[in-house]
């Protein structure tokens, strides 16, 4: 019977340890520990604690009735019933509470259980909400990097498209000058052109005012050979 209740003692035992520290033998001990509250494991639980009680409760009763025997003394085979009788009682007191213990750890372990997976779960949050805010911060980074290399590349344009405005601009107004040369010489043209008209015109006069007194010269001449 001592072997048995140490046995008891030390699997009771075994079964607190399993359910304190996290190891992957406790979630499923755990459901199975809470499968012994229904049905009829609840059953053969409670007549197990209740038959135990009651042999503590009679191991007990012996270690009272021995001790009330003899006042001053207990004789040598008394005392070693005592002693066998009141360790038989201290292992089935321990045993019940460790059962106790054991009855009421699963639903406390579910609640821690279900606490440090909310935990683990918010803590993969916080991670993964890290690793976007770093990814986050890098890409604003990166972004930061190509704008300001966007802006130096849009200052340089505007430089240089400023320069190509007053490029223009000063070609426009070479263009303008060259516009006013070239109606001035097309004004110039035309007065070349009325000069020169003119100019055939008096040549022409000039021609038949030359071959009017060249006729009339050579008519007189011809006149005075015939007179003479």
């Amino acid at each position: 019977m001592i072997y048995l209740l140490f046995t008891v003692l030390f699997a009771e035992m075994m079964i607190i340890l399993l359910l304190l520290f996290e190891t992957p033998i406790r979630e499923p001990l755990v459901a199975g520990l809470g499968g012994f509250k229904q049905g009829k494991a609840q059953l053969v639980v409670k007549s197990f604690g209740a038959t135990v009680f009651l042999v503590m409760m009679y191991n007990i009763y012996t270690i009272v009735e021995i001790r009330s025997c003899s006042v001053n003394a207990v004789v040598s085979p008394n005392r070693v019933i005592l002693a066998y009788h009141i360790l038989e009682a201290s292992l089935m007191g321990v045993s019940l509470f460790l059962l106790l213990i054991i009855d009421s750890l699963p639903q406390r372990m579910k609640k821690i259980i279900s606490l440090t997976n909310t935990i683990k779960a918010e803590r993969k949050q916080n991670q993964a909400y890290k690793d976007i805010d770093r990814k986050n911060a890098h890409l604003a980074k990166s972004i930061k990097e190509a704008i300001s290399k966007l802006n130096t590349e849009m200052t340089k344009l505007e430089s240089e498209c400023g320069r190509k405005e007053k490029d223009i601009q000063s070609r426009k107004a070479n263009s303008e000058d060259l516009k006013s040369q070239l109606q001035g010489l097309h004004v110039e043209y035309d007065h070349l052109l009325t000069e020169n008209k003119d100019l055939k015109d008096q040549l022409q006069d000039i021609k038949e005012k030359l071959s009017h007194s060249s006729s009339k010269k050579i008519g007189f001449f011809s006149w005075d050979l015939w007179g003479l």
